[in-house]
């Protein structure tokens, strides 16, 4: 399986440059463009978020007055605080992004004597999407790599990818990335992907 390129984009997640693929929500975009809302990576307020339905009002009366605090510092476009109705709150805010997968990627590929390191860095990507690692071509395709083996082992048994960098400018797979399959759905995996939006967004420096 061949991974174009272009289909990737660079990004800083968790302290690591890295490539990702992305996937981005248009009616959310469009929806906080139309609001002057870019990203929203608070932790308090993607907490006080997390537990809301969309689009449903929830009785302010119900909810902890922490949280409750915390919405109320929400900028135009989050949420609804009795607009509509009084006395209850209305969440409007969803990701307005997805990353589904992270390579942890040198210049050229990631060379032999860095594959563990980057086997572990790619792994702390495991609660937010896939990942992988681009490994360095061999110098022939004829030359065998007695430490390749030993590296699809401990990427399998992490659930990491392993590509390579093709002469075309694409990455091959040598071993797909595990799918990605939350047990549960938290405001942590939120925020990366907010993070990942501040990047991308309109509000992006």
């Amino acid at each position: 399986m061949l991974l174009a390129e272009q289909a990737l984009v660079g990004l800083r997640l968790r302290g690591q440059q890295v490539h990702a693929g992305v996937t981005v929500f248009a009616d959310e975009a469009r929806r906080r463009s139309s609001a002057g809302l870019g990203a929203v990576d608070s932790r308090s307020l993607l907490n006080a978020l997390h537990d809301l339905p969309v689009d449903l009002p929830v009785s302010q009366s119900s909810l902890d007055p922490h949280a409750l605090r915390t919405l109320h510092t929400a900028p135009p476009g989050v949420v609804d605080l009795g607009e509509d109705e009084r006395g209850v709150v209305v969440r409007r805010l969803v990701p307005a992004v997805r990353v589904a997968l992270v390579l942890v990627h040198g210049a050229d590929g990631i060379d032999p004597r860095e594959w563990d390191t980057a086997v572990r860095d790619a792994s702390q990507f495991a609660p937010f999407c896939a990942r992988g690692v681009v490994v360095s071509r061999p110098a022939s395709e004829q030359e065998p790599r007695t430490d390749m083996d030993l590296l699809l082992l401990k990427a399998r048994f992490y659930g990491v990818g392993v590509a390579v960098q093709e002469h075309t400018a694409s990455l091959r797979w040598l071993l797909e990335p595990a799918p990605y399959r939350p047990e549960r759905h938290s405001a942590a995996q939120w925020l990366f992907h907010e993070q990942a939006w501040r990047q991308l967004g309109p509000d992006r420096s």
